[in-house]
């Protein structure tokens, strides 16, 4: 029940913010870069939140996912992470940028160097100028983590121990540990021990590619060639799991699959266990309980979820204007305030939170503050709409209205993205909305072409007119901004 009623909430604002109308579906875009490194130009495909996302924030920064053999994993992936930290109200994962790296020449990128005193050139191509060129372009945030396959796999296990700084975690899917008599993971498990890793996450996804009649009691005393691709592996497991250095390690030995099934489940997996403090596991009382307690319970977890991954993070600023809305139309006046000042004080320069704020102190008749806020708001980002809440507030009373000016502003009208028809109609001299599956709302006039509705809070209506018609409506109300176009009378 308690899953249900937050990933509801979630999902509700996902659906009810401006809907993609395209006829296309994109999930990326390829760019080409040159390297001067590699003495050639190298293609990567890059995957950014608000692609896909319905609830966009453009100053918002994001962990960055890079991978390997990009072009083979690219969908797949950026799958996982859309699902999880966007998809049906998820936020299991938080949103991420993926840069997928696309192969020339596999086997010398993607083999370590044979001399340990060397760096491999894709290795210094990845922090000399892939990762700079990502971070300079894009809205990225300091914690990076990589994702290699076979030998993606065994480069990651490498970086991670000859270069620990480059990444916050590693997900090594199947990892060729084997290659070269097992050389690289010799000088892995020597280099590991040596390494304080305190809150670096590793997490590595083992195939099933044991030949038919053998069990995994039975690999330690197997010597044939058939089994040392996943004897290395879990060499590998055993030496990671009995190093105390502070790595934090999981692992998963998947029978049912094969190298090349493999990596799907295991960058699940991997990504469900790099970020297992994430989910704001809330249940049914935090939305129930009439007290300010869902407020601290919020700010708990984002302090532990900023430790976590080593900077500032919170929780959505839409999320909790929306559960702040929602106990202020409930009369639950204190945790409605304690939920506005959060957003406030994790949203400084946003002015949306200084316009819920004011719109809290209405309720409280509270004129004085109300004002305050608003001024707050148009001195961050000049914008219409609050500007007719200020004039409202200023001239305390609301206009009245005749039926032939509430008469220009009947008819139906398109939203949108959503291609759904809604009405206004005029009834007992009041103008109401009619809008399939929701109930009739009656549209109350602040000032000229403004509207709010009637006994709710954060609504604001501003028709566009012309030549005195209407040509449609923009709405700005707690769960996100709506447009609509004049249809016909």
């Amino acid at each position: 029940m308690k899953t249900i009623l937050i990933s509801s909430v979630l999902l509700l604002l996902s659906l009810c913010v401006n809907a993609q109308n395209e006829r296309s579906v994109t999930i990326g875009k390829k760019e080409i870069i040159y390297s001067k490194v590699l003495n050639e130009n190298r293609t990567i495909w890059v995957y950014t939140p608000n692609i896909t996302s319905q609830n966009t924030s453009p100053d918002k920064r994001y962990p960055v996912l890079y991978l390997l053999d990009g072009g083979a994993h690219f969908y797949s992936t950026v799958g996982i992470i859309q699902q999880l930290s966007q998809a049906n109200g998820n936020g299991v994962l938080p949103e991420m940028i993926v840069v997928a790296i696309e192969n020339t020449n596999r086997l010398r990128d993607l083999v370590p160097s044979a001399d340990f005193s060397k760096t491999n050139p894709f290795v210094s191509f990845l922090y000399s100028e892939l990762i700079p060129h990502i971070d300079k372009n894009y809205n990225t945030a300091p914690y990076k983590m990589l994702v290699g396959h076979s030998l993606g796999g065994l480069t990651a296990i490498d970086i991670l121990a000859d270069f620990p700084q480059l990444f916050n975690a590693c997900i090594a899917i199947d990892p060729s540990m084997w290659y070269d008599q097992e050389k690289y993971l010799h000088h892995t498990i020597s280099q590991v021990a040596k390494l304080n890793m305190n809150g670096k996450r590793l997490f590595v996804g083992i195939a099933n590619t044991m030949p038919g009649g053998i069990a995994i009691s039975q690999l330690k005393n197997d010597k044939t060639d058939e089994t040392q691709h996943i004897r290395s592996i879990f060499k590998l497991d055993e030496f990671v799991k009995h190093n105390n250095n502070g790595l934090l390690y999981a692992q998963n030995f998947y029978r049912a699959e094969r190298h090349n099934t493999v990596p799907l489940l295991s960058t699940y997996d991997g990504l469900r266990f790099i970020f297992d403090y994430y989910f704001f596991d809330a249940n049914e009382k935090d939305f129930t309980d009439p007290t300010a307690q869902i407020a601290s319970k919020l700010k708990t977890h984002y302090a532990k979820v900023s430790k976590e991954m080593g900077y500032k993070n919170a929780a959505p600023e839409a999320f909790i204007n929306y559960l702040a809305y929602d106990a202020m139309d409930k009369k639950l006046y204190n945790k409605a305030k304690a939920l506005f000042e959060l957003n406030i004080e994790w949203y400084p320069q946003s002015s949306k939170g200084y316009d819920a704020y004011a719109d809290y102190f209405l309720t409280q008749k509270d004129t004085i503050n109300s004002i305050a806020n608003y001024q707050k708001a148009l001195q961050i980002k000049s914008d219409s709409t609050i500007i007719n809440k200020l004039n409202a507030v200023t001239a305390k009373k609301v206009p009245k209205v005749s039926t032939d000016y509430l008469q220009k502003y009947d008819g139906i009208y398109t939203l949108v993205g959503f291609q759904l028809d809604m009405a206004l109609e005029l009834r007992n001299g009041s103008l109401w909305a009619k809008v399939p599956g929701q109930a009739d709302e009656e549209f109350q006039p602040i000032s000229e072409n403004v509207f709010t509705v009637k006994g709710k809070q954060g609504y604001t209506i501003t028709f566009e007119m012309s030549e005195g018609k209407p040509k449609g409506f923009t709405s700005v109300q707690p769960n996100g901004t709506f447009k609509a176009v004049f249809k016909n009378k």
